[in-house]
Parts: structure tokens; C-alpha cells; sequence
């Protein structure tokens, strides 16, 4: 991406294509008209009046959403730049059948240049991206909207809704101009690069070993189980949490005085735990092989509510504490991987 690209992406479900969408800058082919006006939802408060005097009592505060509104301009002279996720496997073509669009792309590396898309054919496209027919028929399916502003790129979670094409003159000339809205979960905007930070508790013995060959080696210890991160963002943010196993009750403390959040049950080694605070997930996930399930009953009642595992800005450390779940000489243990986006307040 260069400076003033935007795409906007969602995977494939239900046999619903999925969309890897890049507009903005003109030679894109969907350029934007003028700079996207960025609107932040109306505080919602719970103010209550003070019964018999003058003024209010202030009530709990809570930011929603915030909502990008972008006029654009279908051109087509220029080559659009776009993927979509296969359908699903052709006969004979592992790779699946891709969009019109992928075979554009694929003129443009063999012949250096691109074929004329008609400003229709773009109008199209645009359209079946922002109708998001793979993710709209499920609560918490969501999309990325990804722009690049002075070298970085940051990303808002939420979903494409209005889409608005306006009559043209030009458009048998291959213009059509669009107005198009999306709406996000919350008024964050995360860095497109995500952060992790990780724990383990491994031990493994030096050589192998048979009873009456001498006394038995002395195992190897390979831990980590305290590390220090840093969130570089100005708001706080999400983490969501992989717990490995093999372990039983693991505990994971942020910083001893933020929150600590424990699972009452055993991890089997391979299987692992997802612990998503993030707004459009919230669940708490057991994978064991290829089957999934909730326990979110697992988690101990000492343990924060989903919304309260944040991050705020700063620097913070993490430590692991658990009981082991197998036999002596087994000799394994737990892996943790914290995963988050510096989070801001503009892009």
C-alpha cells in the first residue's frame, strides 16, 4: 500500500466469495472524490435530572461507533485493483475459480498493461463487496477498512452498509460516482501490525534413558513464564489469549494489579484454549484437532467480565502460573501467546 490507499477485506463463508478490495488513490481505478468524513457516534449517557433543583447528576458514559462516508469515483480508464476469495475449487483447479478481476490482474503481469474496465463493471464490483453477502448473515461476522496516511496504516473492525450510485452523465464514458458508508464496532483505529507476547513453561530431559543404565539425566528446564510488552497505542485495546496445552488451571496475570484471568479445567497437549475479549468476538473457545466448543464456563468467578480484559496504554508485564497436567516423567507444559493492535484515536 502507498500513502492514500484504502482496501477493505472479509474471508469466505458459506460459499460466499470473499473480498480483498483496494480504492482510493485515482490510478486504483475507485478513487475517492474528497477526503472520507470520518463521524463519531453521539456519547450515550445515562444523565439523570436532580429531582426539585437546578442540574444533572452525570451517569455512566459510553462511546459507540464511529462511521467513514466515502464519495468515490468509478473510473474506467484505469485497471481496478482487486481480489476475491474463490467460490470454490473448480474441477481440475486446486486453486479454486477466481473473480473477472483476478484475471485482469493476471493480463496486466503477462502483458504489462491492463484491459479498459467500464466504469459499470467497476460500479459491479464495488457493489458486491460492500453487499458482504459472507459476512452479514451472521452476528459477529465482521470486515477490515485498512488506510495508509503518512507511512502507517491503521484499520477500523465493522461492516460496509450504505452504498449509494448517483446518476452521471458520464457514466456511458466510464464514470460513475458512489457514496458508500462503513460503520465500525467502536471508534478505535488499530495498527495494521499485530503484537504478541509469549509465555512457556517447557522441560525436557538431555538424553534418553532405560532403568538400570545408571542414574537418570538431569531434566532440562526451558521457561518463561514472566515477560514485559508494551502497548505503543493512546487508547487501550483487546487482547485475545492462546492457552496450549498440556496444563491444568492456567492463570494469567497482567501486571498483577490489571487483571488476572484463570481457566478451571485441563488442556491436553495439542489442544488449545482462545480467550477473545475483542468487541465483535467475546467467546471463549476449546480446539482440540478439527472440532471447537465453548467454555466460557471454565473461567473461574475470580476472573474478569470479557469487556474488562483491556490494555491500556503502556508499558505492562505478564506472568503464567499453573498445575501441571501430566505424569513426572513426561515432563512438558503450557504455552501462551498474547496477541493485540496498538490502538489510537485516529488513523
Amino acid at each position: 500500500m502507498r500513502d492514500g490507499d484504502w482496501y477493505i477485506s472479509y474471508s469466505s463463508y458459506d460459499n460466499y466469495p470473499g473480498a480483498l478490495l483496494h480504492f482510493g488513490r485515482e490510478d486504483a481505478g475507485i478513487y475517492c472524490l474528497s477526503e472520507p468524513d470520518i463521524a463519531f457516534a453521539d456519547i450515550d449517557d445515562a444523565d439523570t435530572a436532580l429531582p426539585g433543583e437546578d442540574g444533572v447528576r452525570m451517569g455512566r458514559d459510553y462511546q459507540r461507533s464511529a462511521t467513514a462516508t466515502f464519495e468515490l469515483g468509478v473510473d474506467g480508464s484505469h485497471t481496478l485493483i482487486d481480489r476475491h476469495w474463490p467460490l470454490r475449487p473448480g474441477p481440475g483447479d486446486q486453486a479454486g475459480n477466481w473473480s473477472e478481476m483476478e484475471a485482469a490482474l493476471a493480463f496486466v503481469k503477462k502483458y504489462g498493461q491492463g484491459p479498459a474496465v467500464r466504469g459499470l463493471d467497476g460500479v459491479n464490483l464495488l457493489r458486491q463487496a460492500w453487499r458482504a453477502d459472507a459476512i452479514r448473515g451472521k452476528a459477529g461476522r465482521i470486515s477490515v477498512l485498512a488506510h495508509k496516511t503518512a507511512g502507517r496504516t491503521r484499520r477500523l473492525y465493522g461492516r460496509p452498509r450504505k452504498f449509494a450510485v448517483s446518476h452521471s452523465r458520464l457514466a456511458s464514458q466510464g464514470y460513475t460516482p458512489v457514496v458508500a458508508d462503513f460503520v465500525a464496532v467502536d471508534d478505535r483505529f488499530y495498527d495494521e501490525t499485530e503484537q504478541q507476547a509469549e509465555l512457556y513453561d517447557h522441560k525436557a530431559a538431555t538424553l534418553p534413558w532405560r532403568p538400570g543404565r545408571g542414574a537418570p539425566p538431569i531434566p532440562q528446564y526451558t521457561s518463561k513464564k514472566t515477560v514485559e510488552f508494551q502497548q505503543k497505542g493512546t487508547v487501550s485495546t483487546f487482547p485475545y489469549i492462546d492457552v496450549y496445552g498440556p496444563c491444568k488451571n492456567p492463570k494469567i496475570t497482567i501486571n498483577k494489579d490489571l487483571w488476572a484471568v484463570q481457566l478451571g479445567m485441563t488442556i491436553a497437549a495439542g489442544d488449545y484454549v482462545r480467550i477473545d475479549p475483542r468487541p465483535w468476538a467475546r467467546t471463549v473457545m476449546l480446539y482440540s484437532g478439527s472440532s471447537s466448543k465453548s467454555v466460557a464456563d471454565k473461567l473461574t468467578r475470580a476472573s474478569p467480565l470479557l469487556r474488562q480484559m483491556f490494555i491500556p496504554p503502556g508499558r505492562w508485564s505478564a506472568s503464567l502460573s499453573y498445575t501441571s497436567a501430566l505424569p513426572a516423567p513426561t515432563l512438558d507444559g503450557p504455552r501462551i501467546l498474547i496477541n493485540w493492535r496498538d490502538a489510537f484515536n485516529w488513523w
